[in-house]
């Protein structure tokens, strides 16, 4: 099955999910698996398809084995959609409308938006020029004016924006603050991070309120407590805190959440304590690994991901 998040990352692969749902949807109203590509050709444009790619795109949804078709030089005539075909365009079709996926896509996009007109110096009254952007869809299926405004207030409670709510319920005047923007940072440090072979090296990365680490500070690479180095204690604090600042934009299912404080809450125990055990360590660095995995926020999840993974690979 395709990743279809990967996939949303790619305008031509997006492009070429969203025609395949178009002939799926064709498919279904015709009753047959075989589909005149006329409506395609004549009225894509209504339906969102860029018709002068479409040959193009055909021709890819064949190589993939969604379609079937004969390409003549020409014009397509029709095509026949296959059962791969089928299976990704109705799984297309479920995550692009899935209210969970769509929440936990969104607060990401709209917080990154906010720093983006940030950086370019702009006040925006609202979210209208957001809604006109790549990002003001998920899977090429538009965000709601509800949507917006649900988790533009939910980044407003949380701080990460500040905003004026009149009576009429919107969000006017949106502002990414502090808190928004060190998250942003915070996301594209870790994400940028490189992978270390082995012994982690100090990546510098931007945390607010790390853990003051009291190991051997004079001596850097001093062996501590079961073999555990400076470095090695210090990227396992960098991973508690990210992950306790990064756990509400990480779309973790809200059932996991007591579990995932807990969890860092052990691991800036052990990282702190007189004798820190590697072998816990690494094993609530697991821990926190599978949690994070759970996240549905995309580049968060995938930042802290290998953030915890370096941590990890750097425990020998």
């Amino acid at each position: 099955m395709i990743d279809l998040e990967a996939a949303a990352k790619s305008p031509s692969k997006l492009r070429q999910l969203h025609l395949l749902g178009e002939i799926y949807r064709l498919s279904e109203e015709w009753g047959r698996l075989d589909v005149p590509t006329a409506g395609l050709y004549n009225e894509g444009h209504e339906w969102g398809i860029d018709v002068s790619a479409l040959r193009g795109d055909l021709k890819a949804l064949l190589a993939n084995g969604w379609i079937y078709t004969e390409v003549p030089s020409g014009k397509i005539p029709d095509v026949r959609l296959e059962q791969a075909g089928i299976d990704v365009a109705l799984e297309y079709k479920r995550v692009r409308s899935n209210p969970r996926q769509r929440a936990s896509a969104l607060k990401p996009a709209l917080i990154n938006w906010l720093y983006d007109q940030y950086l370019a110096g702009e006040e925006p009254k609202d979210f209208t020029s957001f809604k006109a952007e790549p990002e003001g869809s998920y899977l090429g299926l538009a965000y709601t004016d509800d949507e917006i405004t649900r988790t533009a207030k939910w980044l407003k409670d949380k701080g990460y924006i500040q905003a004026w709510t009149p009576i009429n319920g919107k969000v006017m005047s949106p502002r990414i603050t502090a808190s928004g923007i060190h998250i942003v940072e915070l996301t594209e440090s870790a994400g940028s991070a490189p992978k270390p072979e082995g012994m982690i090296v100090n990546n510098n990365f931007n945390i607010r309120d790390s853990h003051s680490m009291n190991f051997a500070l004079n001596s850097p690479g001093a062996v501590q407590s079961n073999t555990l180095t400076t470095e090695q204690l210090n990227e396992a604090a960098k991973v508690a805190t990210a992950f306790r600042q990064m756990l509400p934009i990480l779309g973790v299912p809200d059932e996991k959440h007591e579990e995932a404080q807990q969890v860092i809450a052990d691991l800036e125990e052990e990282v702190s304590a007189a004798e820190p055990k590697q072998g816990r360590i690494k094993n609530l660095l697991f821990k926190s690994l599978e949690l994070v995995a759970l996240g549905t926020a995309g580049g968060a999840a995938d930042a802290l991901g290998a953030m915890t993974q370096s941590a990890i690979d750097g425990l020998v």
